[in-house]
């Protein structure tokens, strides 16, 4: 999908030149966009929504704290980009009431059936996110693949975040449809360190107990041993940020949890831990992790190779969602990683994307899944 896609950088993005990149994107044939602002931009809900409300053409996007274009990170400005097809973008409201996602989903099938695959955005701060992902599984099975990742600011402080035909909004999700396939990877370069321990009292996102123990204190523990530092003296994440916590799937692989703040003896993490889940300490070192970046982008291309039937694809657009995680543990070398995942694309004619709260992807067995602090590469 390259003919008639274009895109516009606004580095410093108000109502006006936004309104402008819009029409110009337009005049060159654009039938849906997509705009991915950093959160520096400062948007509000007061002067952006009359101008997405007014546009009369699909829109769809988000807030995110960085995004990557031009081959780098960026902490401000907004990209937009213009597609020459008319996507289908349906809402789904209220995520963290969770009761109405499956009605909201039944509504949409006639659309869910149609798409050749689907872009998902979600406010990565709702909660019950599981239980939309599960859902939206429910609703499309193994037959439509899904790539996506979630919005919203480093704060974590929950406002709108995403950006569609109706406003800014939030607790919500996005569905794209989207004409064609989209092949994806999708790796996180985290190992297993100690383990395994059962998850003994949880609620949604907060981990409370393991082995029957505090979970903050069971943590604590083995992360004081392993790195030398305390959280007495350091802040939580400045250490956490080292050391996820892997549940183990029944292929082998670990869906990544990042514990984000410690509550008591409890551990809040990104995305939802199960009681009675079986849960690994993880640890990450940053040439493993820029290693995985790559990786997702070689399997993402290995997997158009197969279904085009092409030795060496050219001309596709590559769409990434690489957790804001990483980049807090990576720091500088986050470049190293942008370059790999270029390094693995030689025929990529754009890539553009987010740093996201938290990715949403078809896994190989089809399931979708909730990741945090993975890189998800995907080419269409």
């Amino acid at each position: 999908m390259k003919e008639g896609q274009h895109e516009i950088f606004l580095e410093k993005a108000g109502i006006e030149a936004l309104e402008g990149a819009i029409a110009q994107l337009r005049r060159n044939g654009a039938k849906s966009v997509m705009i991915l602002a950093c959160q520096g931009e400062s948007w509000r809900p007061q002067t952006l929504s009359p101008l997405l409300q007014s546009l009369g053409l699909p829109v769809f996007g988000g807030i995110f704290p960085s995004i990557i274009h031009g081959g780098r990170r960026l902490s401000r400005g907004t990209l937009l980009i213009g597609f020459p097809d008319h996507f289908d973008v349906a809402i789904v409201s209220h995520l963290s009431q969770g009761a109405g996602v499956e009605t909201q989903l039944q509504v949409l099938a006639p659309m869910l059936e149609r798409a050749g695959s689907l872009i998902t955005l979600v406010d990565g701060l709702s909660s019950n996110l599981e239980t939309f992902v599960e859902r939206l599984y429910e609703a499309v099975g193994v037959r439509t693949t899904v790539v996506g990742g979630g919005a919203g600011y480093l704060d974590l402080v929950p406002r709108p975040c995403l950006l569609s035909g109706t406003g800014m909004i939030e607790d919500a999700a996005l569905l794209v449809a989207m004409p064609c396939g989209i092949d994806r990877g999708i790796a996180h370069g985290w190992k297993k360190l100690e383990g395994p321990f059962l998850v003994t009292r949880s609620h949604g996102n907060v981990l409370e107990e393991l082995n029957f123990s505090g979970a903050f204190q069971t943590y604590r523990k083995l992360v004081e041993a392993h790195s030398g530092r305390s959280f007495d003296h350091e802040d939580f994440f400045a250490i956490s940020k080292t050391y996820p916590l892997g549940i183990e799937s029944i292929d082998g692989e670990f869906l990544v949890r990042d514990p984000i703040k410690q509550t008591g003896d409890t551990l809040v993490c990104v995305g939802e831990v199960p009681q009675n889940a079986t849960l690994y300490l993880l640890k990450g070192e940053s040439p493993t992790l820029i290693a995985s970046a790559g990786q997702a982008a070689s399997d993402a291309l290995a997997t158009r190779q197969r279904r085009l039937r092409e030795s060496a694809p050219v001309g596709y657009t590559a769409l990434v969602f690489d957790c804001i995680s990483r980049v807090l543990f990576l720091d500088e070398a986050f470049a190293d990683e942008i370059r790999a995942i270029e390094h693995a694309l030689p025929g990529a004619e754009r890539m553009y994307g987010a740093l996201s709260i938290g990715e949403i992807a078809s896994s190989r067995g089809g399931v979708i899944e909730l990741m945090n602090k993975s890189t998800l590469v995907s080419l269409f």
